[in-house]
């Protein structure tokens, strides 16, 4: 996590030592200091508790990439009354290294959230992470593209004051289950061309580099093939970044502890064949498919889903897996999610928007 206590200069009137006028200091985030402030100011926007260890997890932990976060401090009291923090990680587009930063907890106390103005509390917290995020550096870095998930009226209102653009809603899918036949259902299992998806046991040795890393280099080798203007912004899911994000995730069950993963990590493969992708689910509290490394194409979504056995008899009310992936027949519903770019230095209207999942959000 960013340990860098440095004050953020953003009002149009500093006093000269980091102190806002109006009695506010934007600043980084101070992490020994600071956690136990920002755990009391999470719960009390957010109505759900956080725990040091899991923020610790989210803002610490994620492989190679880092991250920073910028807080507003009432000075008077020391009291933290805002926060904006950024996950990155490493990503690609068209074969070029990215910088991919997920914008998270985007946090004003409901004391400090009147107007929208240049001068507000949330227009210069905006401002303050801009500066931070897209500060010089000594050593090159790639470039940075930074994304967030807020709900409808934060979007609207980012849109409004442009520090958002508006990329998609995101969207489930929820698949039918066509009768069949017993001699159809017989030979859809024992088929030698479907696909069969595997699952791997919730441990560092099965979700290996050697596997997972090989896996992900084949999957960027596919979309080279595209044409660049067809390329989108993604994050590098190697076997570094799934251990992070699902085997490690806090609420995860380790092997041998009891009870059921929260999340499993499927390989996709017909018999005999190598691996050809690989899918992560969780089937609490309802069965979605979180994310996913598959061959470009509708075809291998639906033939990847029908490959997954149905969830668990304990796991009501959806009769199947739920996903983000556009296959033919699935009832697609929006979710209150929208995807949308964050503090553009400049936006990148030129790029498709990246195909995301369940998992790339921090609500999953």
């Amino acid at each position: 996590m960013n340990s860098c206590s440095s004050d953020i200069s953003v009002a149009q009137h500093d006093s000269g030592d980091g102190a806002e006028a109006d009695g506010f200091r934007f600043r980084s985030l101070r992490p020994q200091a600071d956690l136990p402030g920002i755990c009391q100011l999470f719960e009390t926007v957010f109505h759900q508790p956080m725990d040091p260890s899991y923020w610790r997890w989210k803002y610490a932990q994620a492989p190679v990439g880092g991250s920073f976060n910028v807080v507003v401090e009432h000075i008077a009291t020391g009291r933290l009354v805002g926060h904006m923090g950024v996950i990155v990680v490493p990503g690609m587009r068209a074969g070029e290294v990215l910088r991919m930063g997920q914008v998270c907890d985007v946090m004003l106390h409901p004391d400090v959230r009147a107007g929208i103005g240049p001068n507000s509390i949330y227009q210069r917290m905006n401002n303050a992470l801009r500066q931070l995020a897209h500060a010089p550096s000594q050593e090159p870095r790639p470039p940075l593209f930074m994304y967030g998930f807020p709900g409808l009226r934060p979007a609207k209102l980012g849109e409004r004051i442009g520090v958002y653009r508006p990329l998609q809603i995101c969207t489930e899918y929820h698949s039918a289950t066509a009768p069949q036949s017993a001699w159809a259902a017989f030979w859809r299992r024992h088929s030698p061309w479907r696909l069969r998806a595997q699952a791997l046991p919730a441990s560092a040795d099965a979700w290996s580099d050697a596997l997972l890393d090989a896996l992900w280099q084949r999957h960027c080798e596919r979309l080279a093939a595209q044409p660049e203007e067809d390329a989108v912004p993604r994050i590098t899911k190697n076997a570094a970044y799934l251990r992070w994000r699902y085997l490690v995730h806090p609420q995860q069950v380790p092997a041998g502890e009891g009870g059921a993963p929260r999340y499993t990590l499927w390989l996709l493969r017909r018999y005999g064949q190598t691996p050809l992708g690989w899918l992560v689910t969780r089937e609490q509290p309802q069965p979605v498919v979180v994310d996913r490394c598959l061959p470009p194409g509708p075809a291998w979504a639906s033939a990847a889903l029908q490959a997954l056995p149905p969830p668990g008899p304990a796991v009501a009310p959806a009769p199947g897996w739920i996903s983000w992936l556009p296959h033919a027949q699935a009832t697609a519903m929006q979710t209150p999610i929208h995807a949308v770019e964050v503090l553009g230095q400049p936006f990148h209207p030129h790029w498709p928007s990246p195909h995301f999942q369940p998992g790339d959000t921090d609500v999953f």
